[in-house]
């Protein structure tokens, strides 16, 4: 018997690895094909033959896999894997179980043909590696419907089987009814407290780290379980889990405390890996007691212990070793354990953050990359929590811009921009360019998508400091701040302009605009149009198809050139910059993009255009001036009919009288920001600043409208033309008028409840009105601290419905809130049930910069 089963099992092996041999060896794709194909039919064949020997049978499973390994259609054979795991051999049984785990799903129907099997297998009375492959399967393969039939069946084991003293069965045991638990969590309400004490209080569980992993894992699935008990149960069923399971688990806590500081201690053989004892246990038992101290609800038995968790932390971080990879893992959980509690004071997390980011800065010293990039990307989410110890590894952070591997460059360059501040702005902004200078010398020819991505991420992230940070404060005059940041755009344009997209050329061009010290901007731009404007120098300092510094040339011409032309204060070199090479240089452009066709070269043409009408205006030269009427001319039938229609429309302005187009070509207004459009036309702002009289406006007779019309248009309409949009139809009483564009003053009613209180927002509650089925509240949002970017999202049970309204406030800013104004929100909930509402609110800090999200619940006394 026992040489015909293995002469069975050679054919098996040999039938199988010629299959693999063939399909390895086919030389085209059509002849691996061919032979897929073929041995598919086979196997479709052979496992319909009732008759077929058990030893074949195998064979075909696995030929069955290994189609499955080369993305075949297999589910013609789940039904025959079922087969095996129901036969008396253990050689079909464990074939049967690894084939079923591999070609079925929880989803599939034919699983309910496991549940029998199944329990007969994990209730079998001699064989503990049958029990062992069941309890595998059905970890890794459950439905709902399986783990609510055969939770008991795996308490059983536990309790009173006769292998209930091997580890092998008892780890398994335990990890299964934790994957059972986390598939469904109403299993707690049938969870048998008596098997998890029988596990803990004997000494298997002491000795045996396998058993006690599993063991963590049990209580990490009870902990998690609670938010889908949360909300899909009623309030009896959640108080009813709490009273029963969680006191019940959380006096086992000084038990895991004594586990986690015995293993630092452990130099058993077995469980040690380089250095450290059982990393893998350390981690799962420092993230199961996180759990227990983030646990929503207030329970004695787990806050007594919170002292005693912040010393266990210290003191696995300051008694593991950093230099090898399974410590460095040890103190990544536990960095990562310090910054997820949210049930203790800042005053007793503050010497903890520091110890954490301490600990996420030795990282930075290794030689592994991976090391490295698990730091910088933690690095950047914790540095809301204590910003001022992440500020002093910035030495170590900036080294991480000379690694070789580009995603270390690119994390270290989020981290960077997300440590500025109004003090370290020019050091840290100097570094970078550096570093984009050296990345423009010796990377510029070999540039691939990742380095474009990075390029983008620092261009991007510099428009928004510039916006948020100023260098005013340290040098004490304001002025210099928009000349420092100009020069580091005009730097940035000339290394890599070619990268920027339009939305940023357009923040860039509101810079230049917005610039008030006027001198050293027409300085910097003169320095600019010379290297444009100097043909030979061209090729040397900038690349020929950068787009962005050629638009922000032609658009500084368009309006600077006459300002720079006739500016005594600044020193222009005359041979350079003259009418003759402004005309030349905007002609040039034009015939280098009359062939490209992208957006951005579509976009450089607008700019073009709008360029050469406004220099027509401010160029005395007549040959430059019919040179650019010719540009003009040229594009009125360009193929783009957005260009052909500007074209047209330019050159009937161009032909107008000078004196006409220089009050419809004056210079652009100064933007208050990149968003806000002005609400009065520019031309009639000029007009009024230089008191012409109603006989001399041209630009209203060219307009058709008379000096009294657009007077009377003014009265009536209001100063903002959103707000003319969002009201309804005014009346022609100014005062009337005035009443609806002013916002009411919003206060905090008397009878408002507070709901939520934290160190950065208050929120509070006032009941509207409520019906059976309706209800109706506002909520109010006090800041503690002057944050901007408010967004609430709000979520009730399934049963109900949520309508949410729009943020008011009496600021006159809806994005930025002052300490201590009050923020408005209604809200309708119809539906039934007892009102619950969850609450997350996401917001930014002005005074650091950084992002912050709360989150809490909220029960109402009121049901629907």
């Amino acid at each position: 018997m026992a040489s015909s089963s293995t002469s069975s099992s050679k054919k098996a092996a040999s039938s199988l690895k010629s299959f693999i041999k063939d399909v390895r060896g086919a030389k085209t794709l059509a002849d691996e094909r061919a032979i897929v194909t073929k041995q598919s039919a086979k196997v479709r064949t052979k496992l319909r033959d009732d008759h077929l020997s058990h030893s074949k049978r195998r064979t075909n499973i696995q030929k069955l896999l290994y189609l499955y390994i080369l993305g075949e259609q297999t589910h013609f054979g789940q039904v025959e894997c079922i087969n095996l795991i129901a036969s008396d051999d253990f050689v079909d049984k464990r074939l049967g179980y690894l084939s079923t785990s591999l070609l079925l799903d929880e989803s599939e129907d034919l699983l309910t043909l496991l549940t029998n099997i199944l329990s007969n297998d994990l209730n079998h009375p001699s064989n503990r590696y049958i029990v062992s492959l069941a309890l595998n399967t059905l970890g890794s393969l459950t439905s709902i419907e399986l783990a609510r039939d055969l939770f008991p069946d795996v308490q059983k084991i536990i309790k009173h089987s006769k292998f209930n003293r091997e580890p092998l069965i008892m780890k398994k045991c335990l990890q299964c009814l934790a994957k059972l638990i986390t598939k469904d969590s109403s299993l707690l309400e049938i969870l048998d407290l008596e098997v998890i004490e029988y596990c803990l209080d004997s000494n298997l569980f002491r000795m045996n780290h396998g058993v006690l992993l599993s063991i963590s894992k049990l209580f990490q699935a009870i902990l998690l379980s609670y938010d889908s008990i949360s909300r899909n149960n009623d309030q009896y069923e959640i108080e009813n889990y709490n009273t029963k399971v969680i006191p019940f688990i959380s006096k086992y806590i000084p038990t895991l405390f004594e586990k986690l500081l015995g293993l630092m201690n452990d130099i058993t053989p077995e469980f040690n890996v380089q250095g450290t004892a059982d990393p893998f246990l350390q981690c799962d038992l420092i993230y199961t007691l996180t759990l227990f101290f983030n646990f929503p609800k207030e329970i004695d038995d787990i806050s007594k212990h919170g002292d005693k968790f912040i010393n266990v932390l210290i003191q696995v971080a300051n008694n593991t070793s950093s230099t090898t990879g399974p410590g460095k893992v040890v103190l990544y959980e536990t960095t990562r354990s310090i910054f997820s509690l949210k049930n203790f004071n800042e005053t007793e997390m503050k010497p903890l953050y520091t110890l954490g980011i301490n600990t996420l800065a030795t990282f930075l010293k290794a030689k592994d990359n991976n090391t490295k990039y698990v730091a910088l990307n933690s690095l950047v989410k914790v540095i809301p929590y204590d910003p001022e110890s992440v500020q002093r590894h910035k030495k170590f952070i900036l080294n991480c811009l000379n690694d070789h591997d580009i995603s270390i460059k690119m994390r270290a360059i989020e981290l960077l921009f997300a440590i500025l501040n109004n003090g370290n702005l020019i050091e840290l902004i100097n570094e970078i360019m550096n570093f984009l200078e050296n990345l423009y010398a010796n990377q510029f020819k070999n540039f691939n998508d990742d380095w474009e991505k990075m390029i983008h991420l620092i261009i991007d992230s510099l428009i928004v400091a510039f916006k948020k940070f100023s260098i005013a404060e340290e040098t004490g005059n304001p002025s210099d701040d928009s000349i420092w940041k100009l020069k580091i755009l005009i730097k940035i344009l000339k290394l890599v302009g070619n990268f920027i997209d339009m939305e940023t050329i357009n923040d860039i061009l509101i810079s230049f605009n917005n610039t008030e010290n006027i001198d050293h901007k027409f300085q910097l731009i003169s320095r600019m149009l010379l290297i444009s404007l100097k043909p030979e120098t061209l090729m040397d300092e900038i690349a020929e198809n950068n787009i962005a510094w050629n638009i922000v040339s032609i658009w500084c011409l368009g309006e600077y050139s006459d300002s720079l032309l006739l500016n005594k204060n600044v020193a222009i070199n005359h041979e350079v910059i003259n009418e003759f090479t402004i005309a030349s240089y905007l002609q040039k452009m034009d015939e280098s993009y009359r062939i490209d066709k992208d957006v951005s070269a579509k976009t450089l043409i607008h700019y073009l255009l709008t360029s050469a009408l406004k220099l027509s205006v401010k160029l005395n030269d007549k040959r430059c001036i019919e040179n650019l009427r010719r540009l003009i001319l040229n594009r009125t039938k360009d193929s783009d009919l957005m260009i052909q229609l500007k074209a047209v429309q330019y050159d009937i302005l161009f032909n107008q009288p000078a004196n006409v187009k220089k009050v419809l070509l004056s210079a652009m207004p100064i933007f208050e920001n990149s968003s806000a459009s002005p609400s009065i036309d520019t031309a009639a702002t000029m007009e009024i600043k230089s008191g012409k009289t109603k006989k001399n406006d041209l630009l209203l007779d060219l307009l058709d409208y008379s000096t009294d019309e657009l007077q009377e248009q003014k009265k009536e309409k209001p100063a903002n033309l959103l707000q003319e949009l969002l009201q309804p139809n005014t009346t022609n009483n100014n005062s009337s008028s005035t009443e609806q564009q002013q916002k009411p003053i919003i206060t905090l009613p008397d009878d408002a409840k507070e709901i939520h209180s934290s160190e950065n927002i208050e929120v509070y509650s006032k009941l509207i009105s409520h019906e059976e089925g309706f209800f109706q509240m506002e909520l109010y949002f006090k800041p503690l601290i002057s944050i901007n970017n408010l967004k609430t999202f709000c979520a009730v049970t399934k049963t109900q419905k949520l309508t949410l309204g729009q943020l008011f406030c009496s600021t006159t800013n809806n994005d930025t809130f002052p300490k201590h104004s009050i923020i408005r929100q209604s809200l309708k909930v119809t539906g039934t049930g007892k009102l619950k509402l969850r609450l997350k609110l996401t917001f930014e800090s002005n005074d650091t910069g950084s992002e912050l999200s709360e989150q809490f619940d909220h029960k109402f006394d009121q049901t629907l």
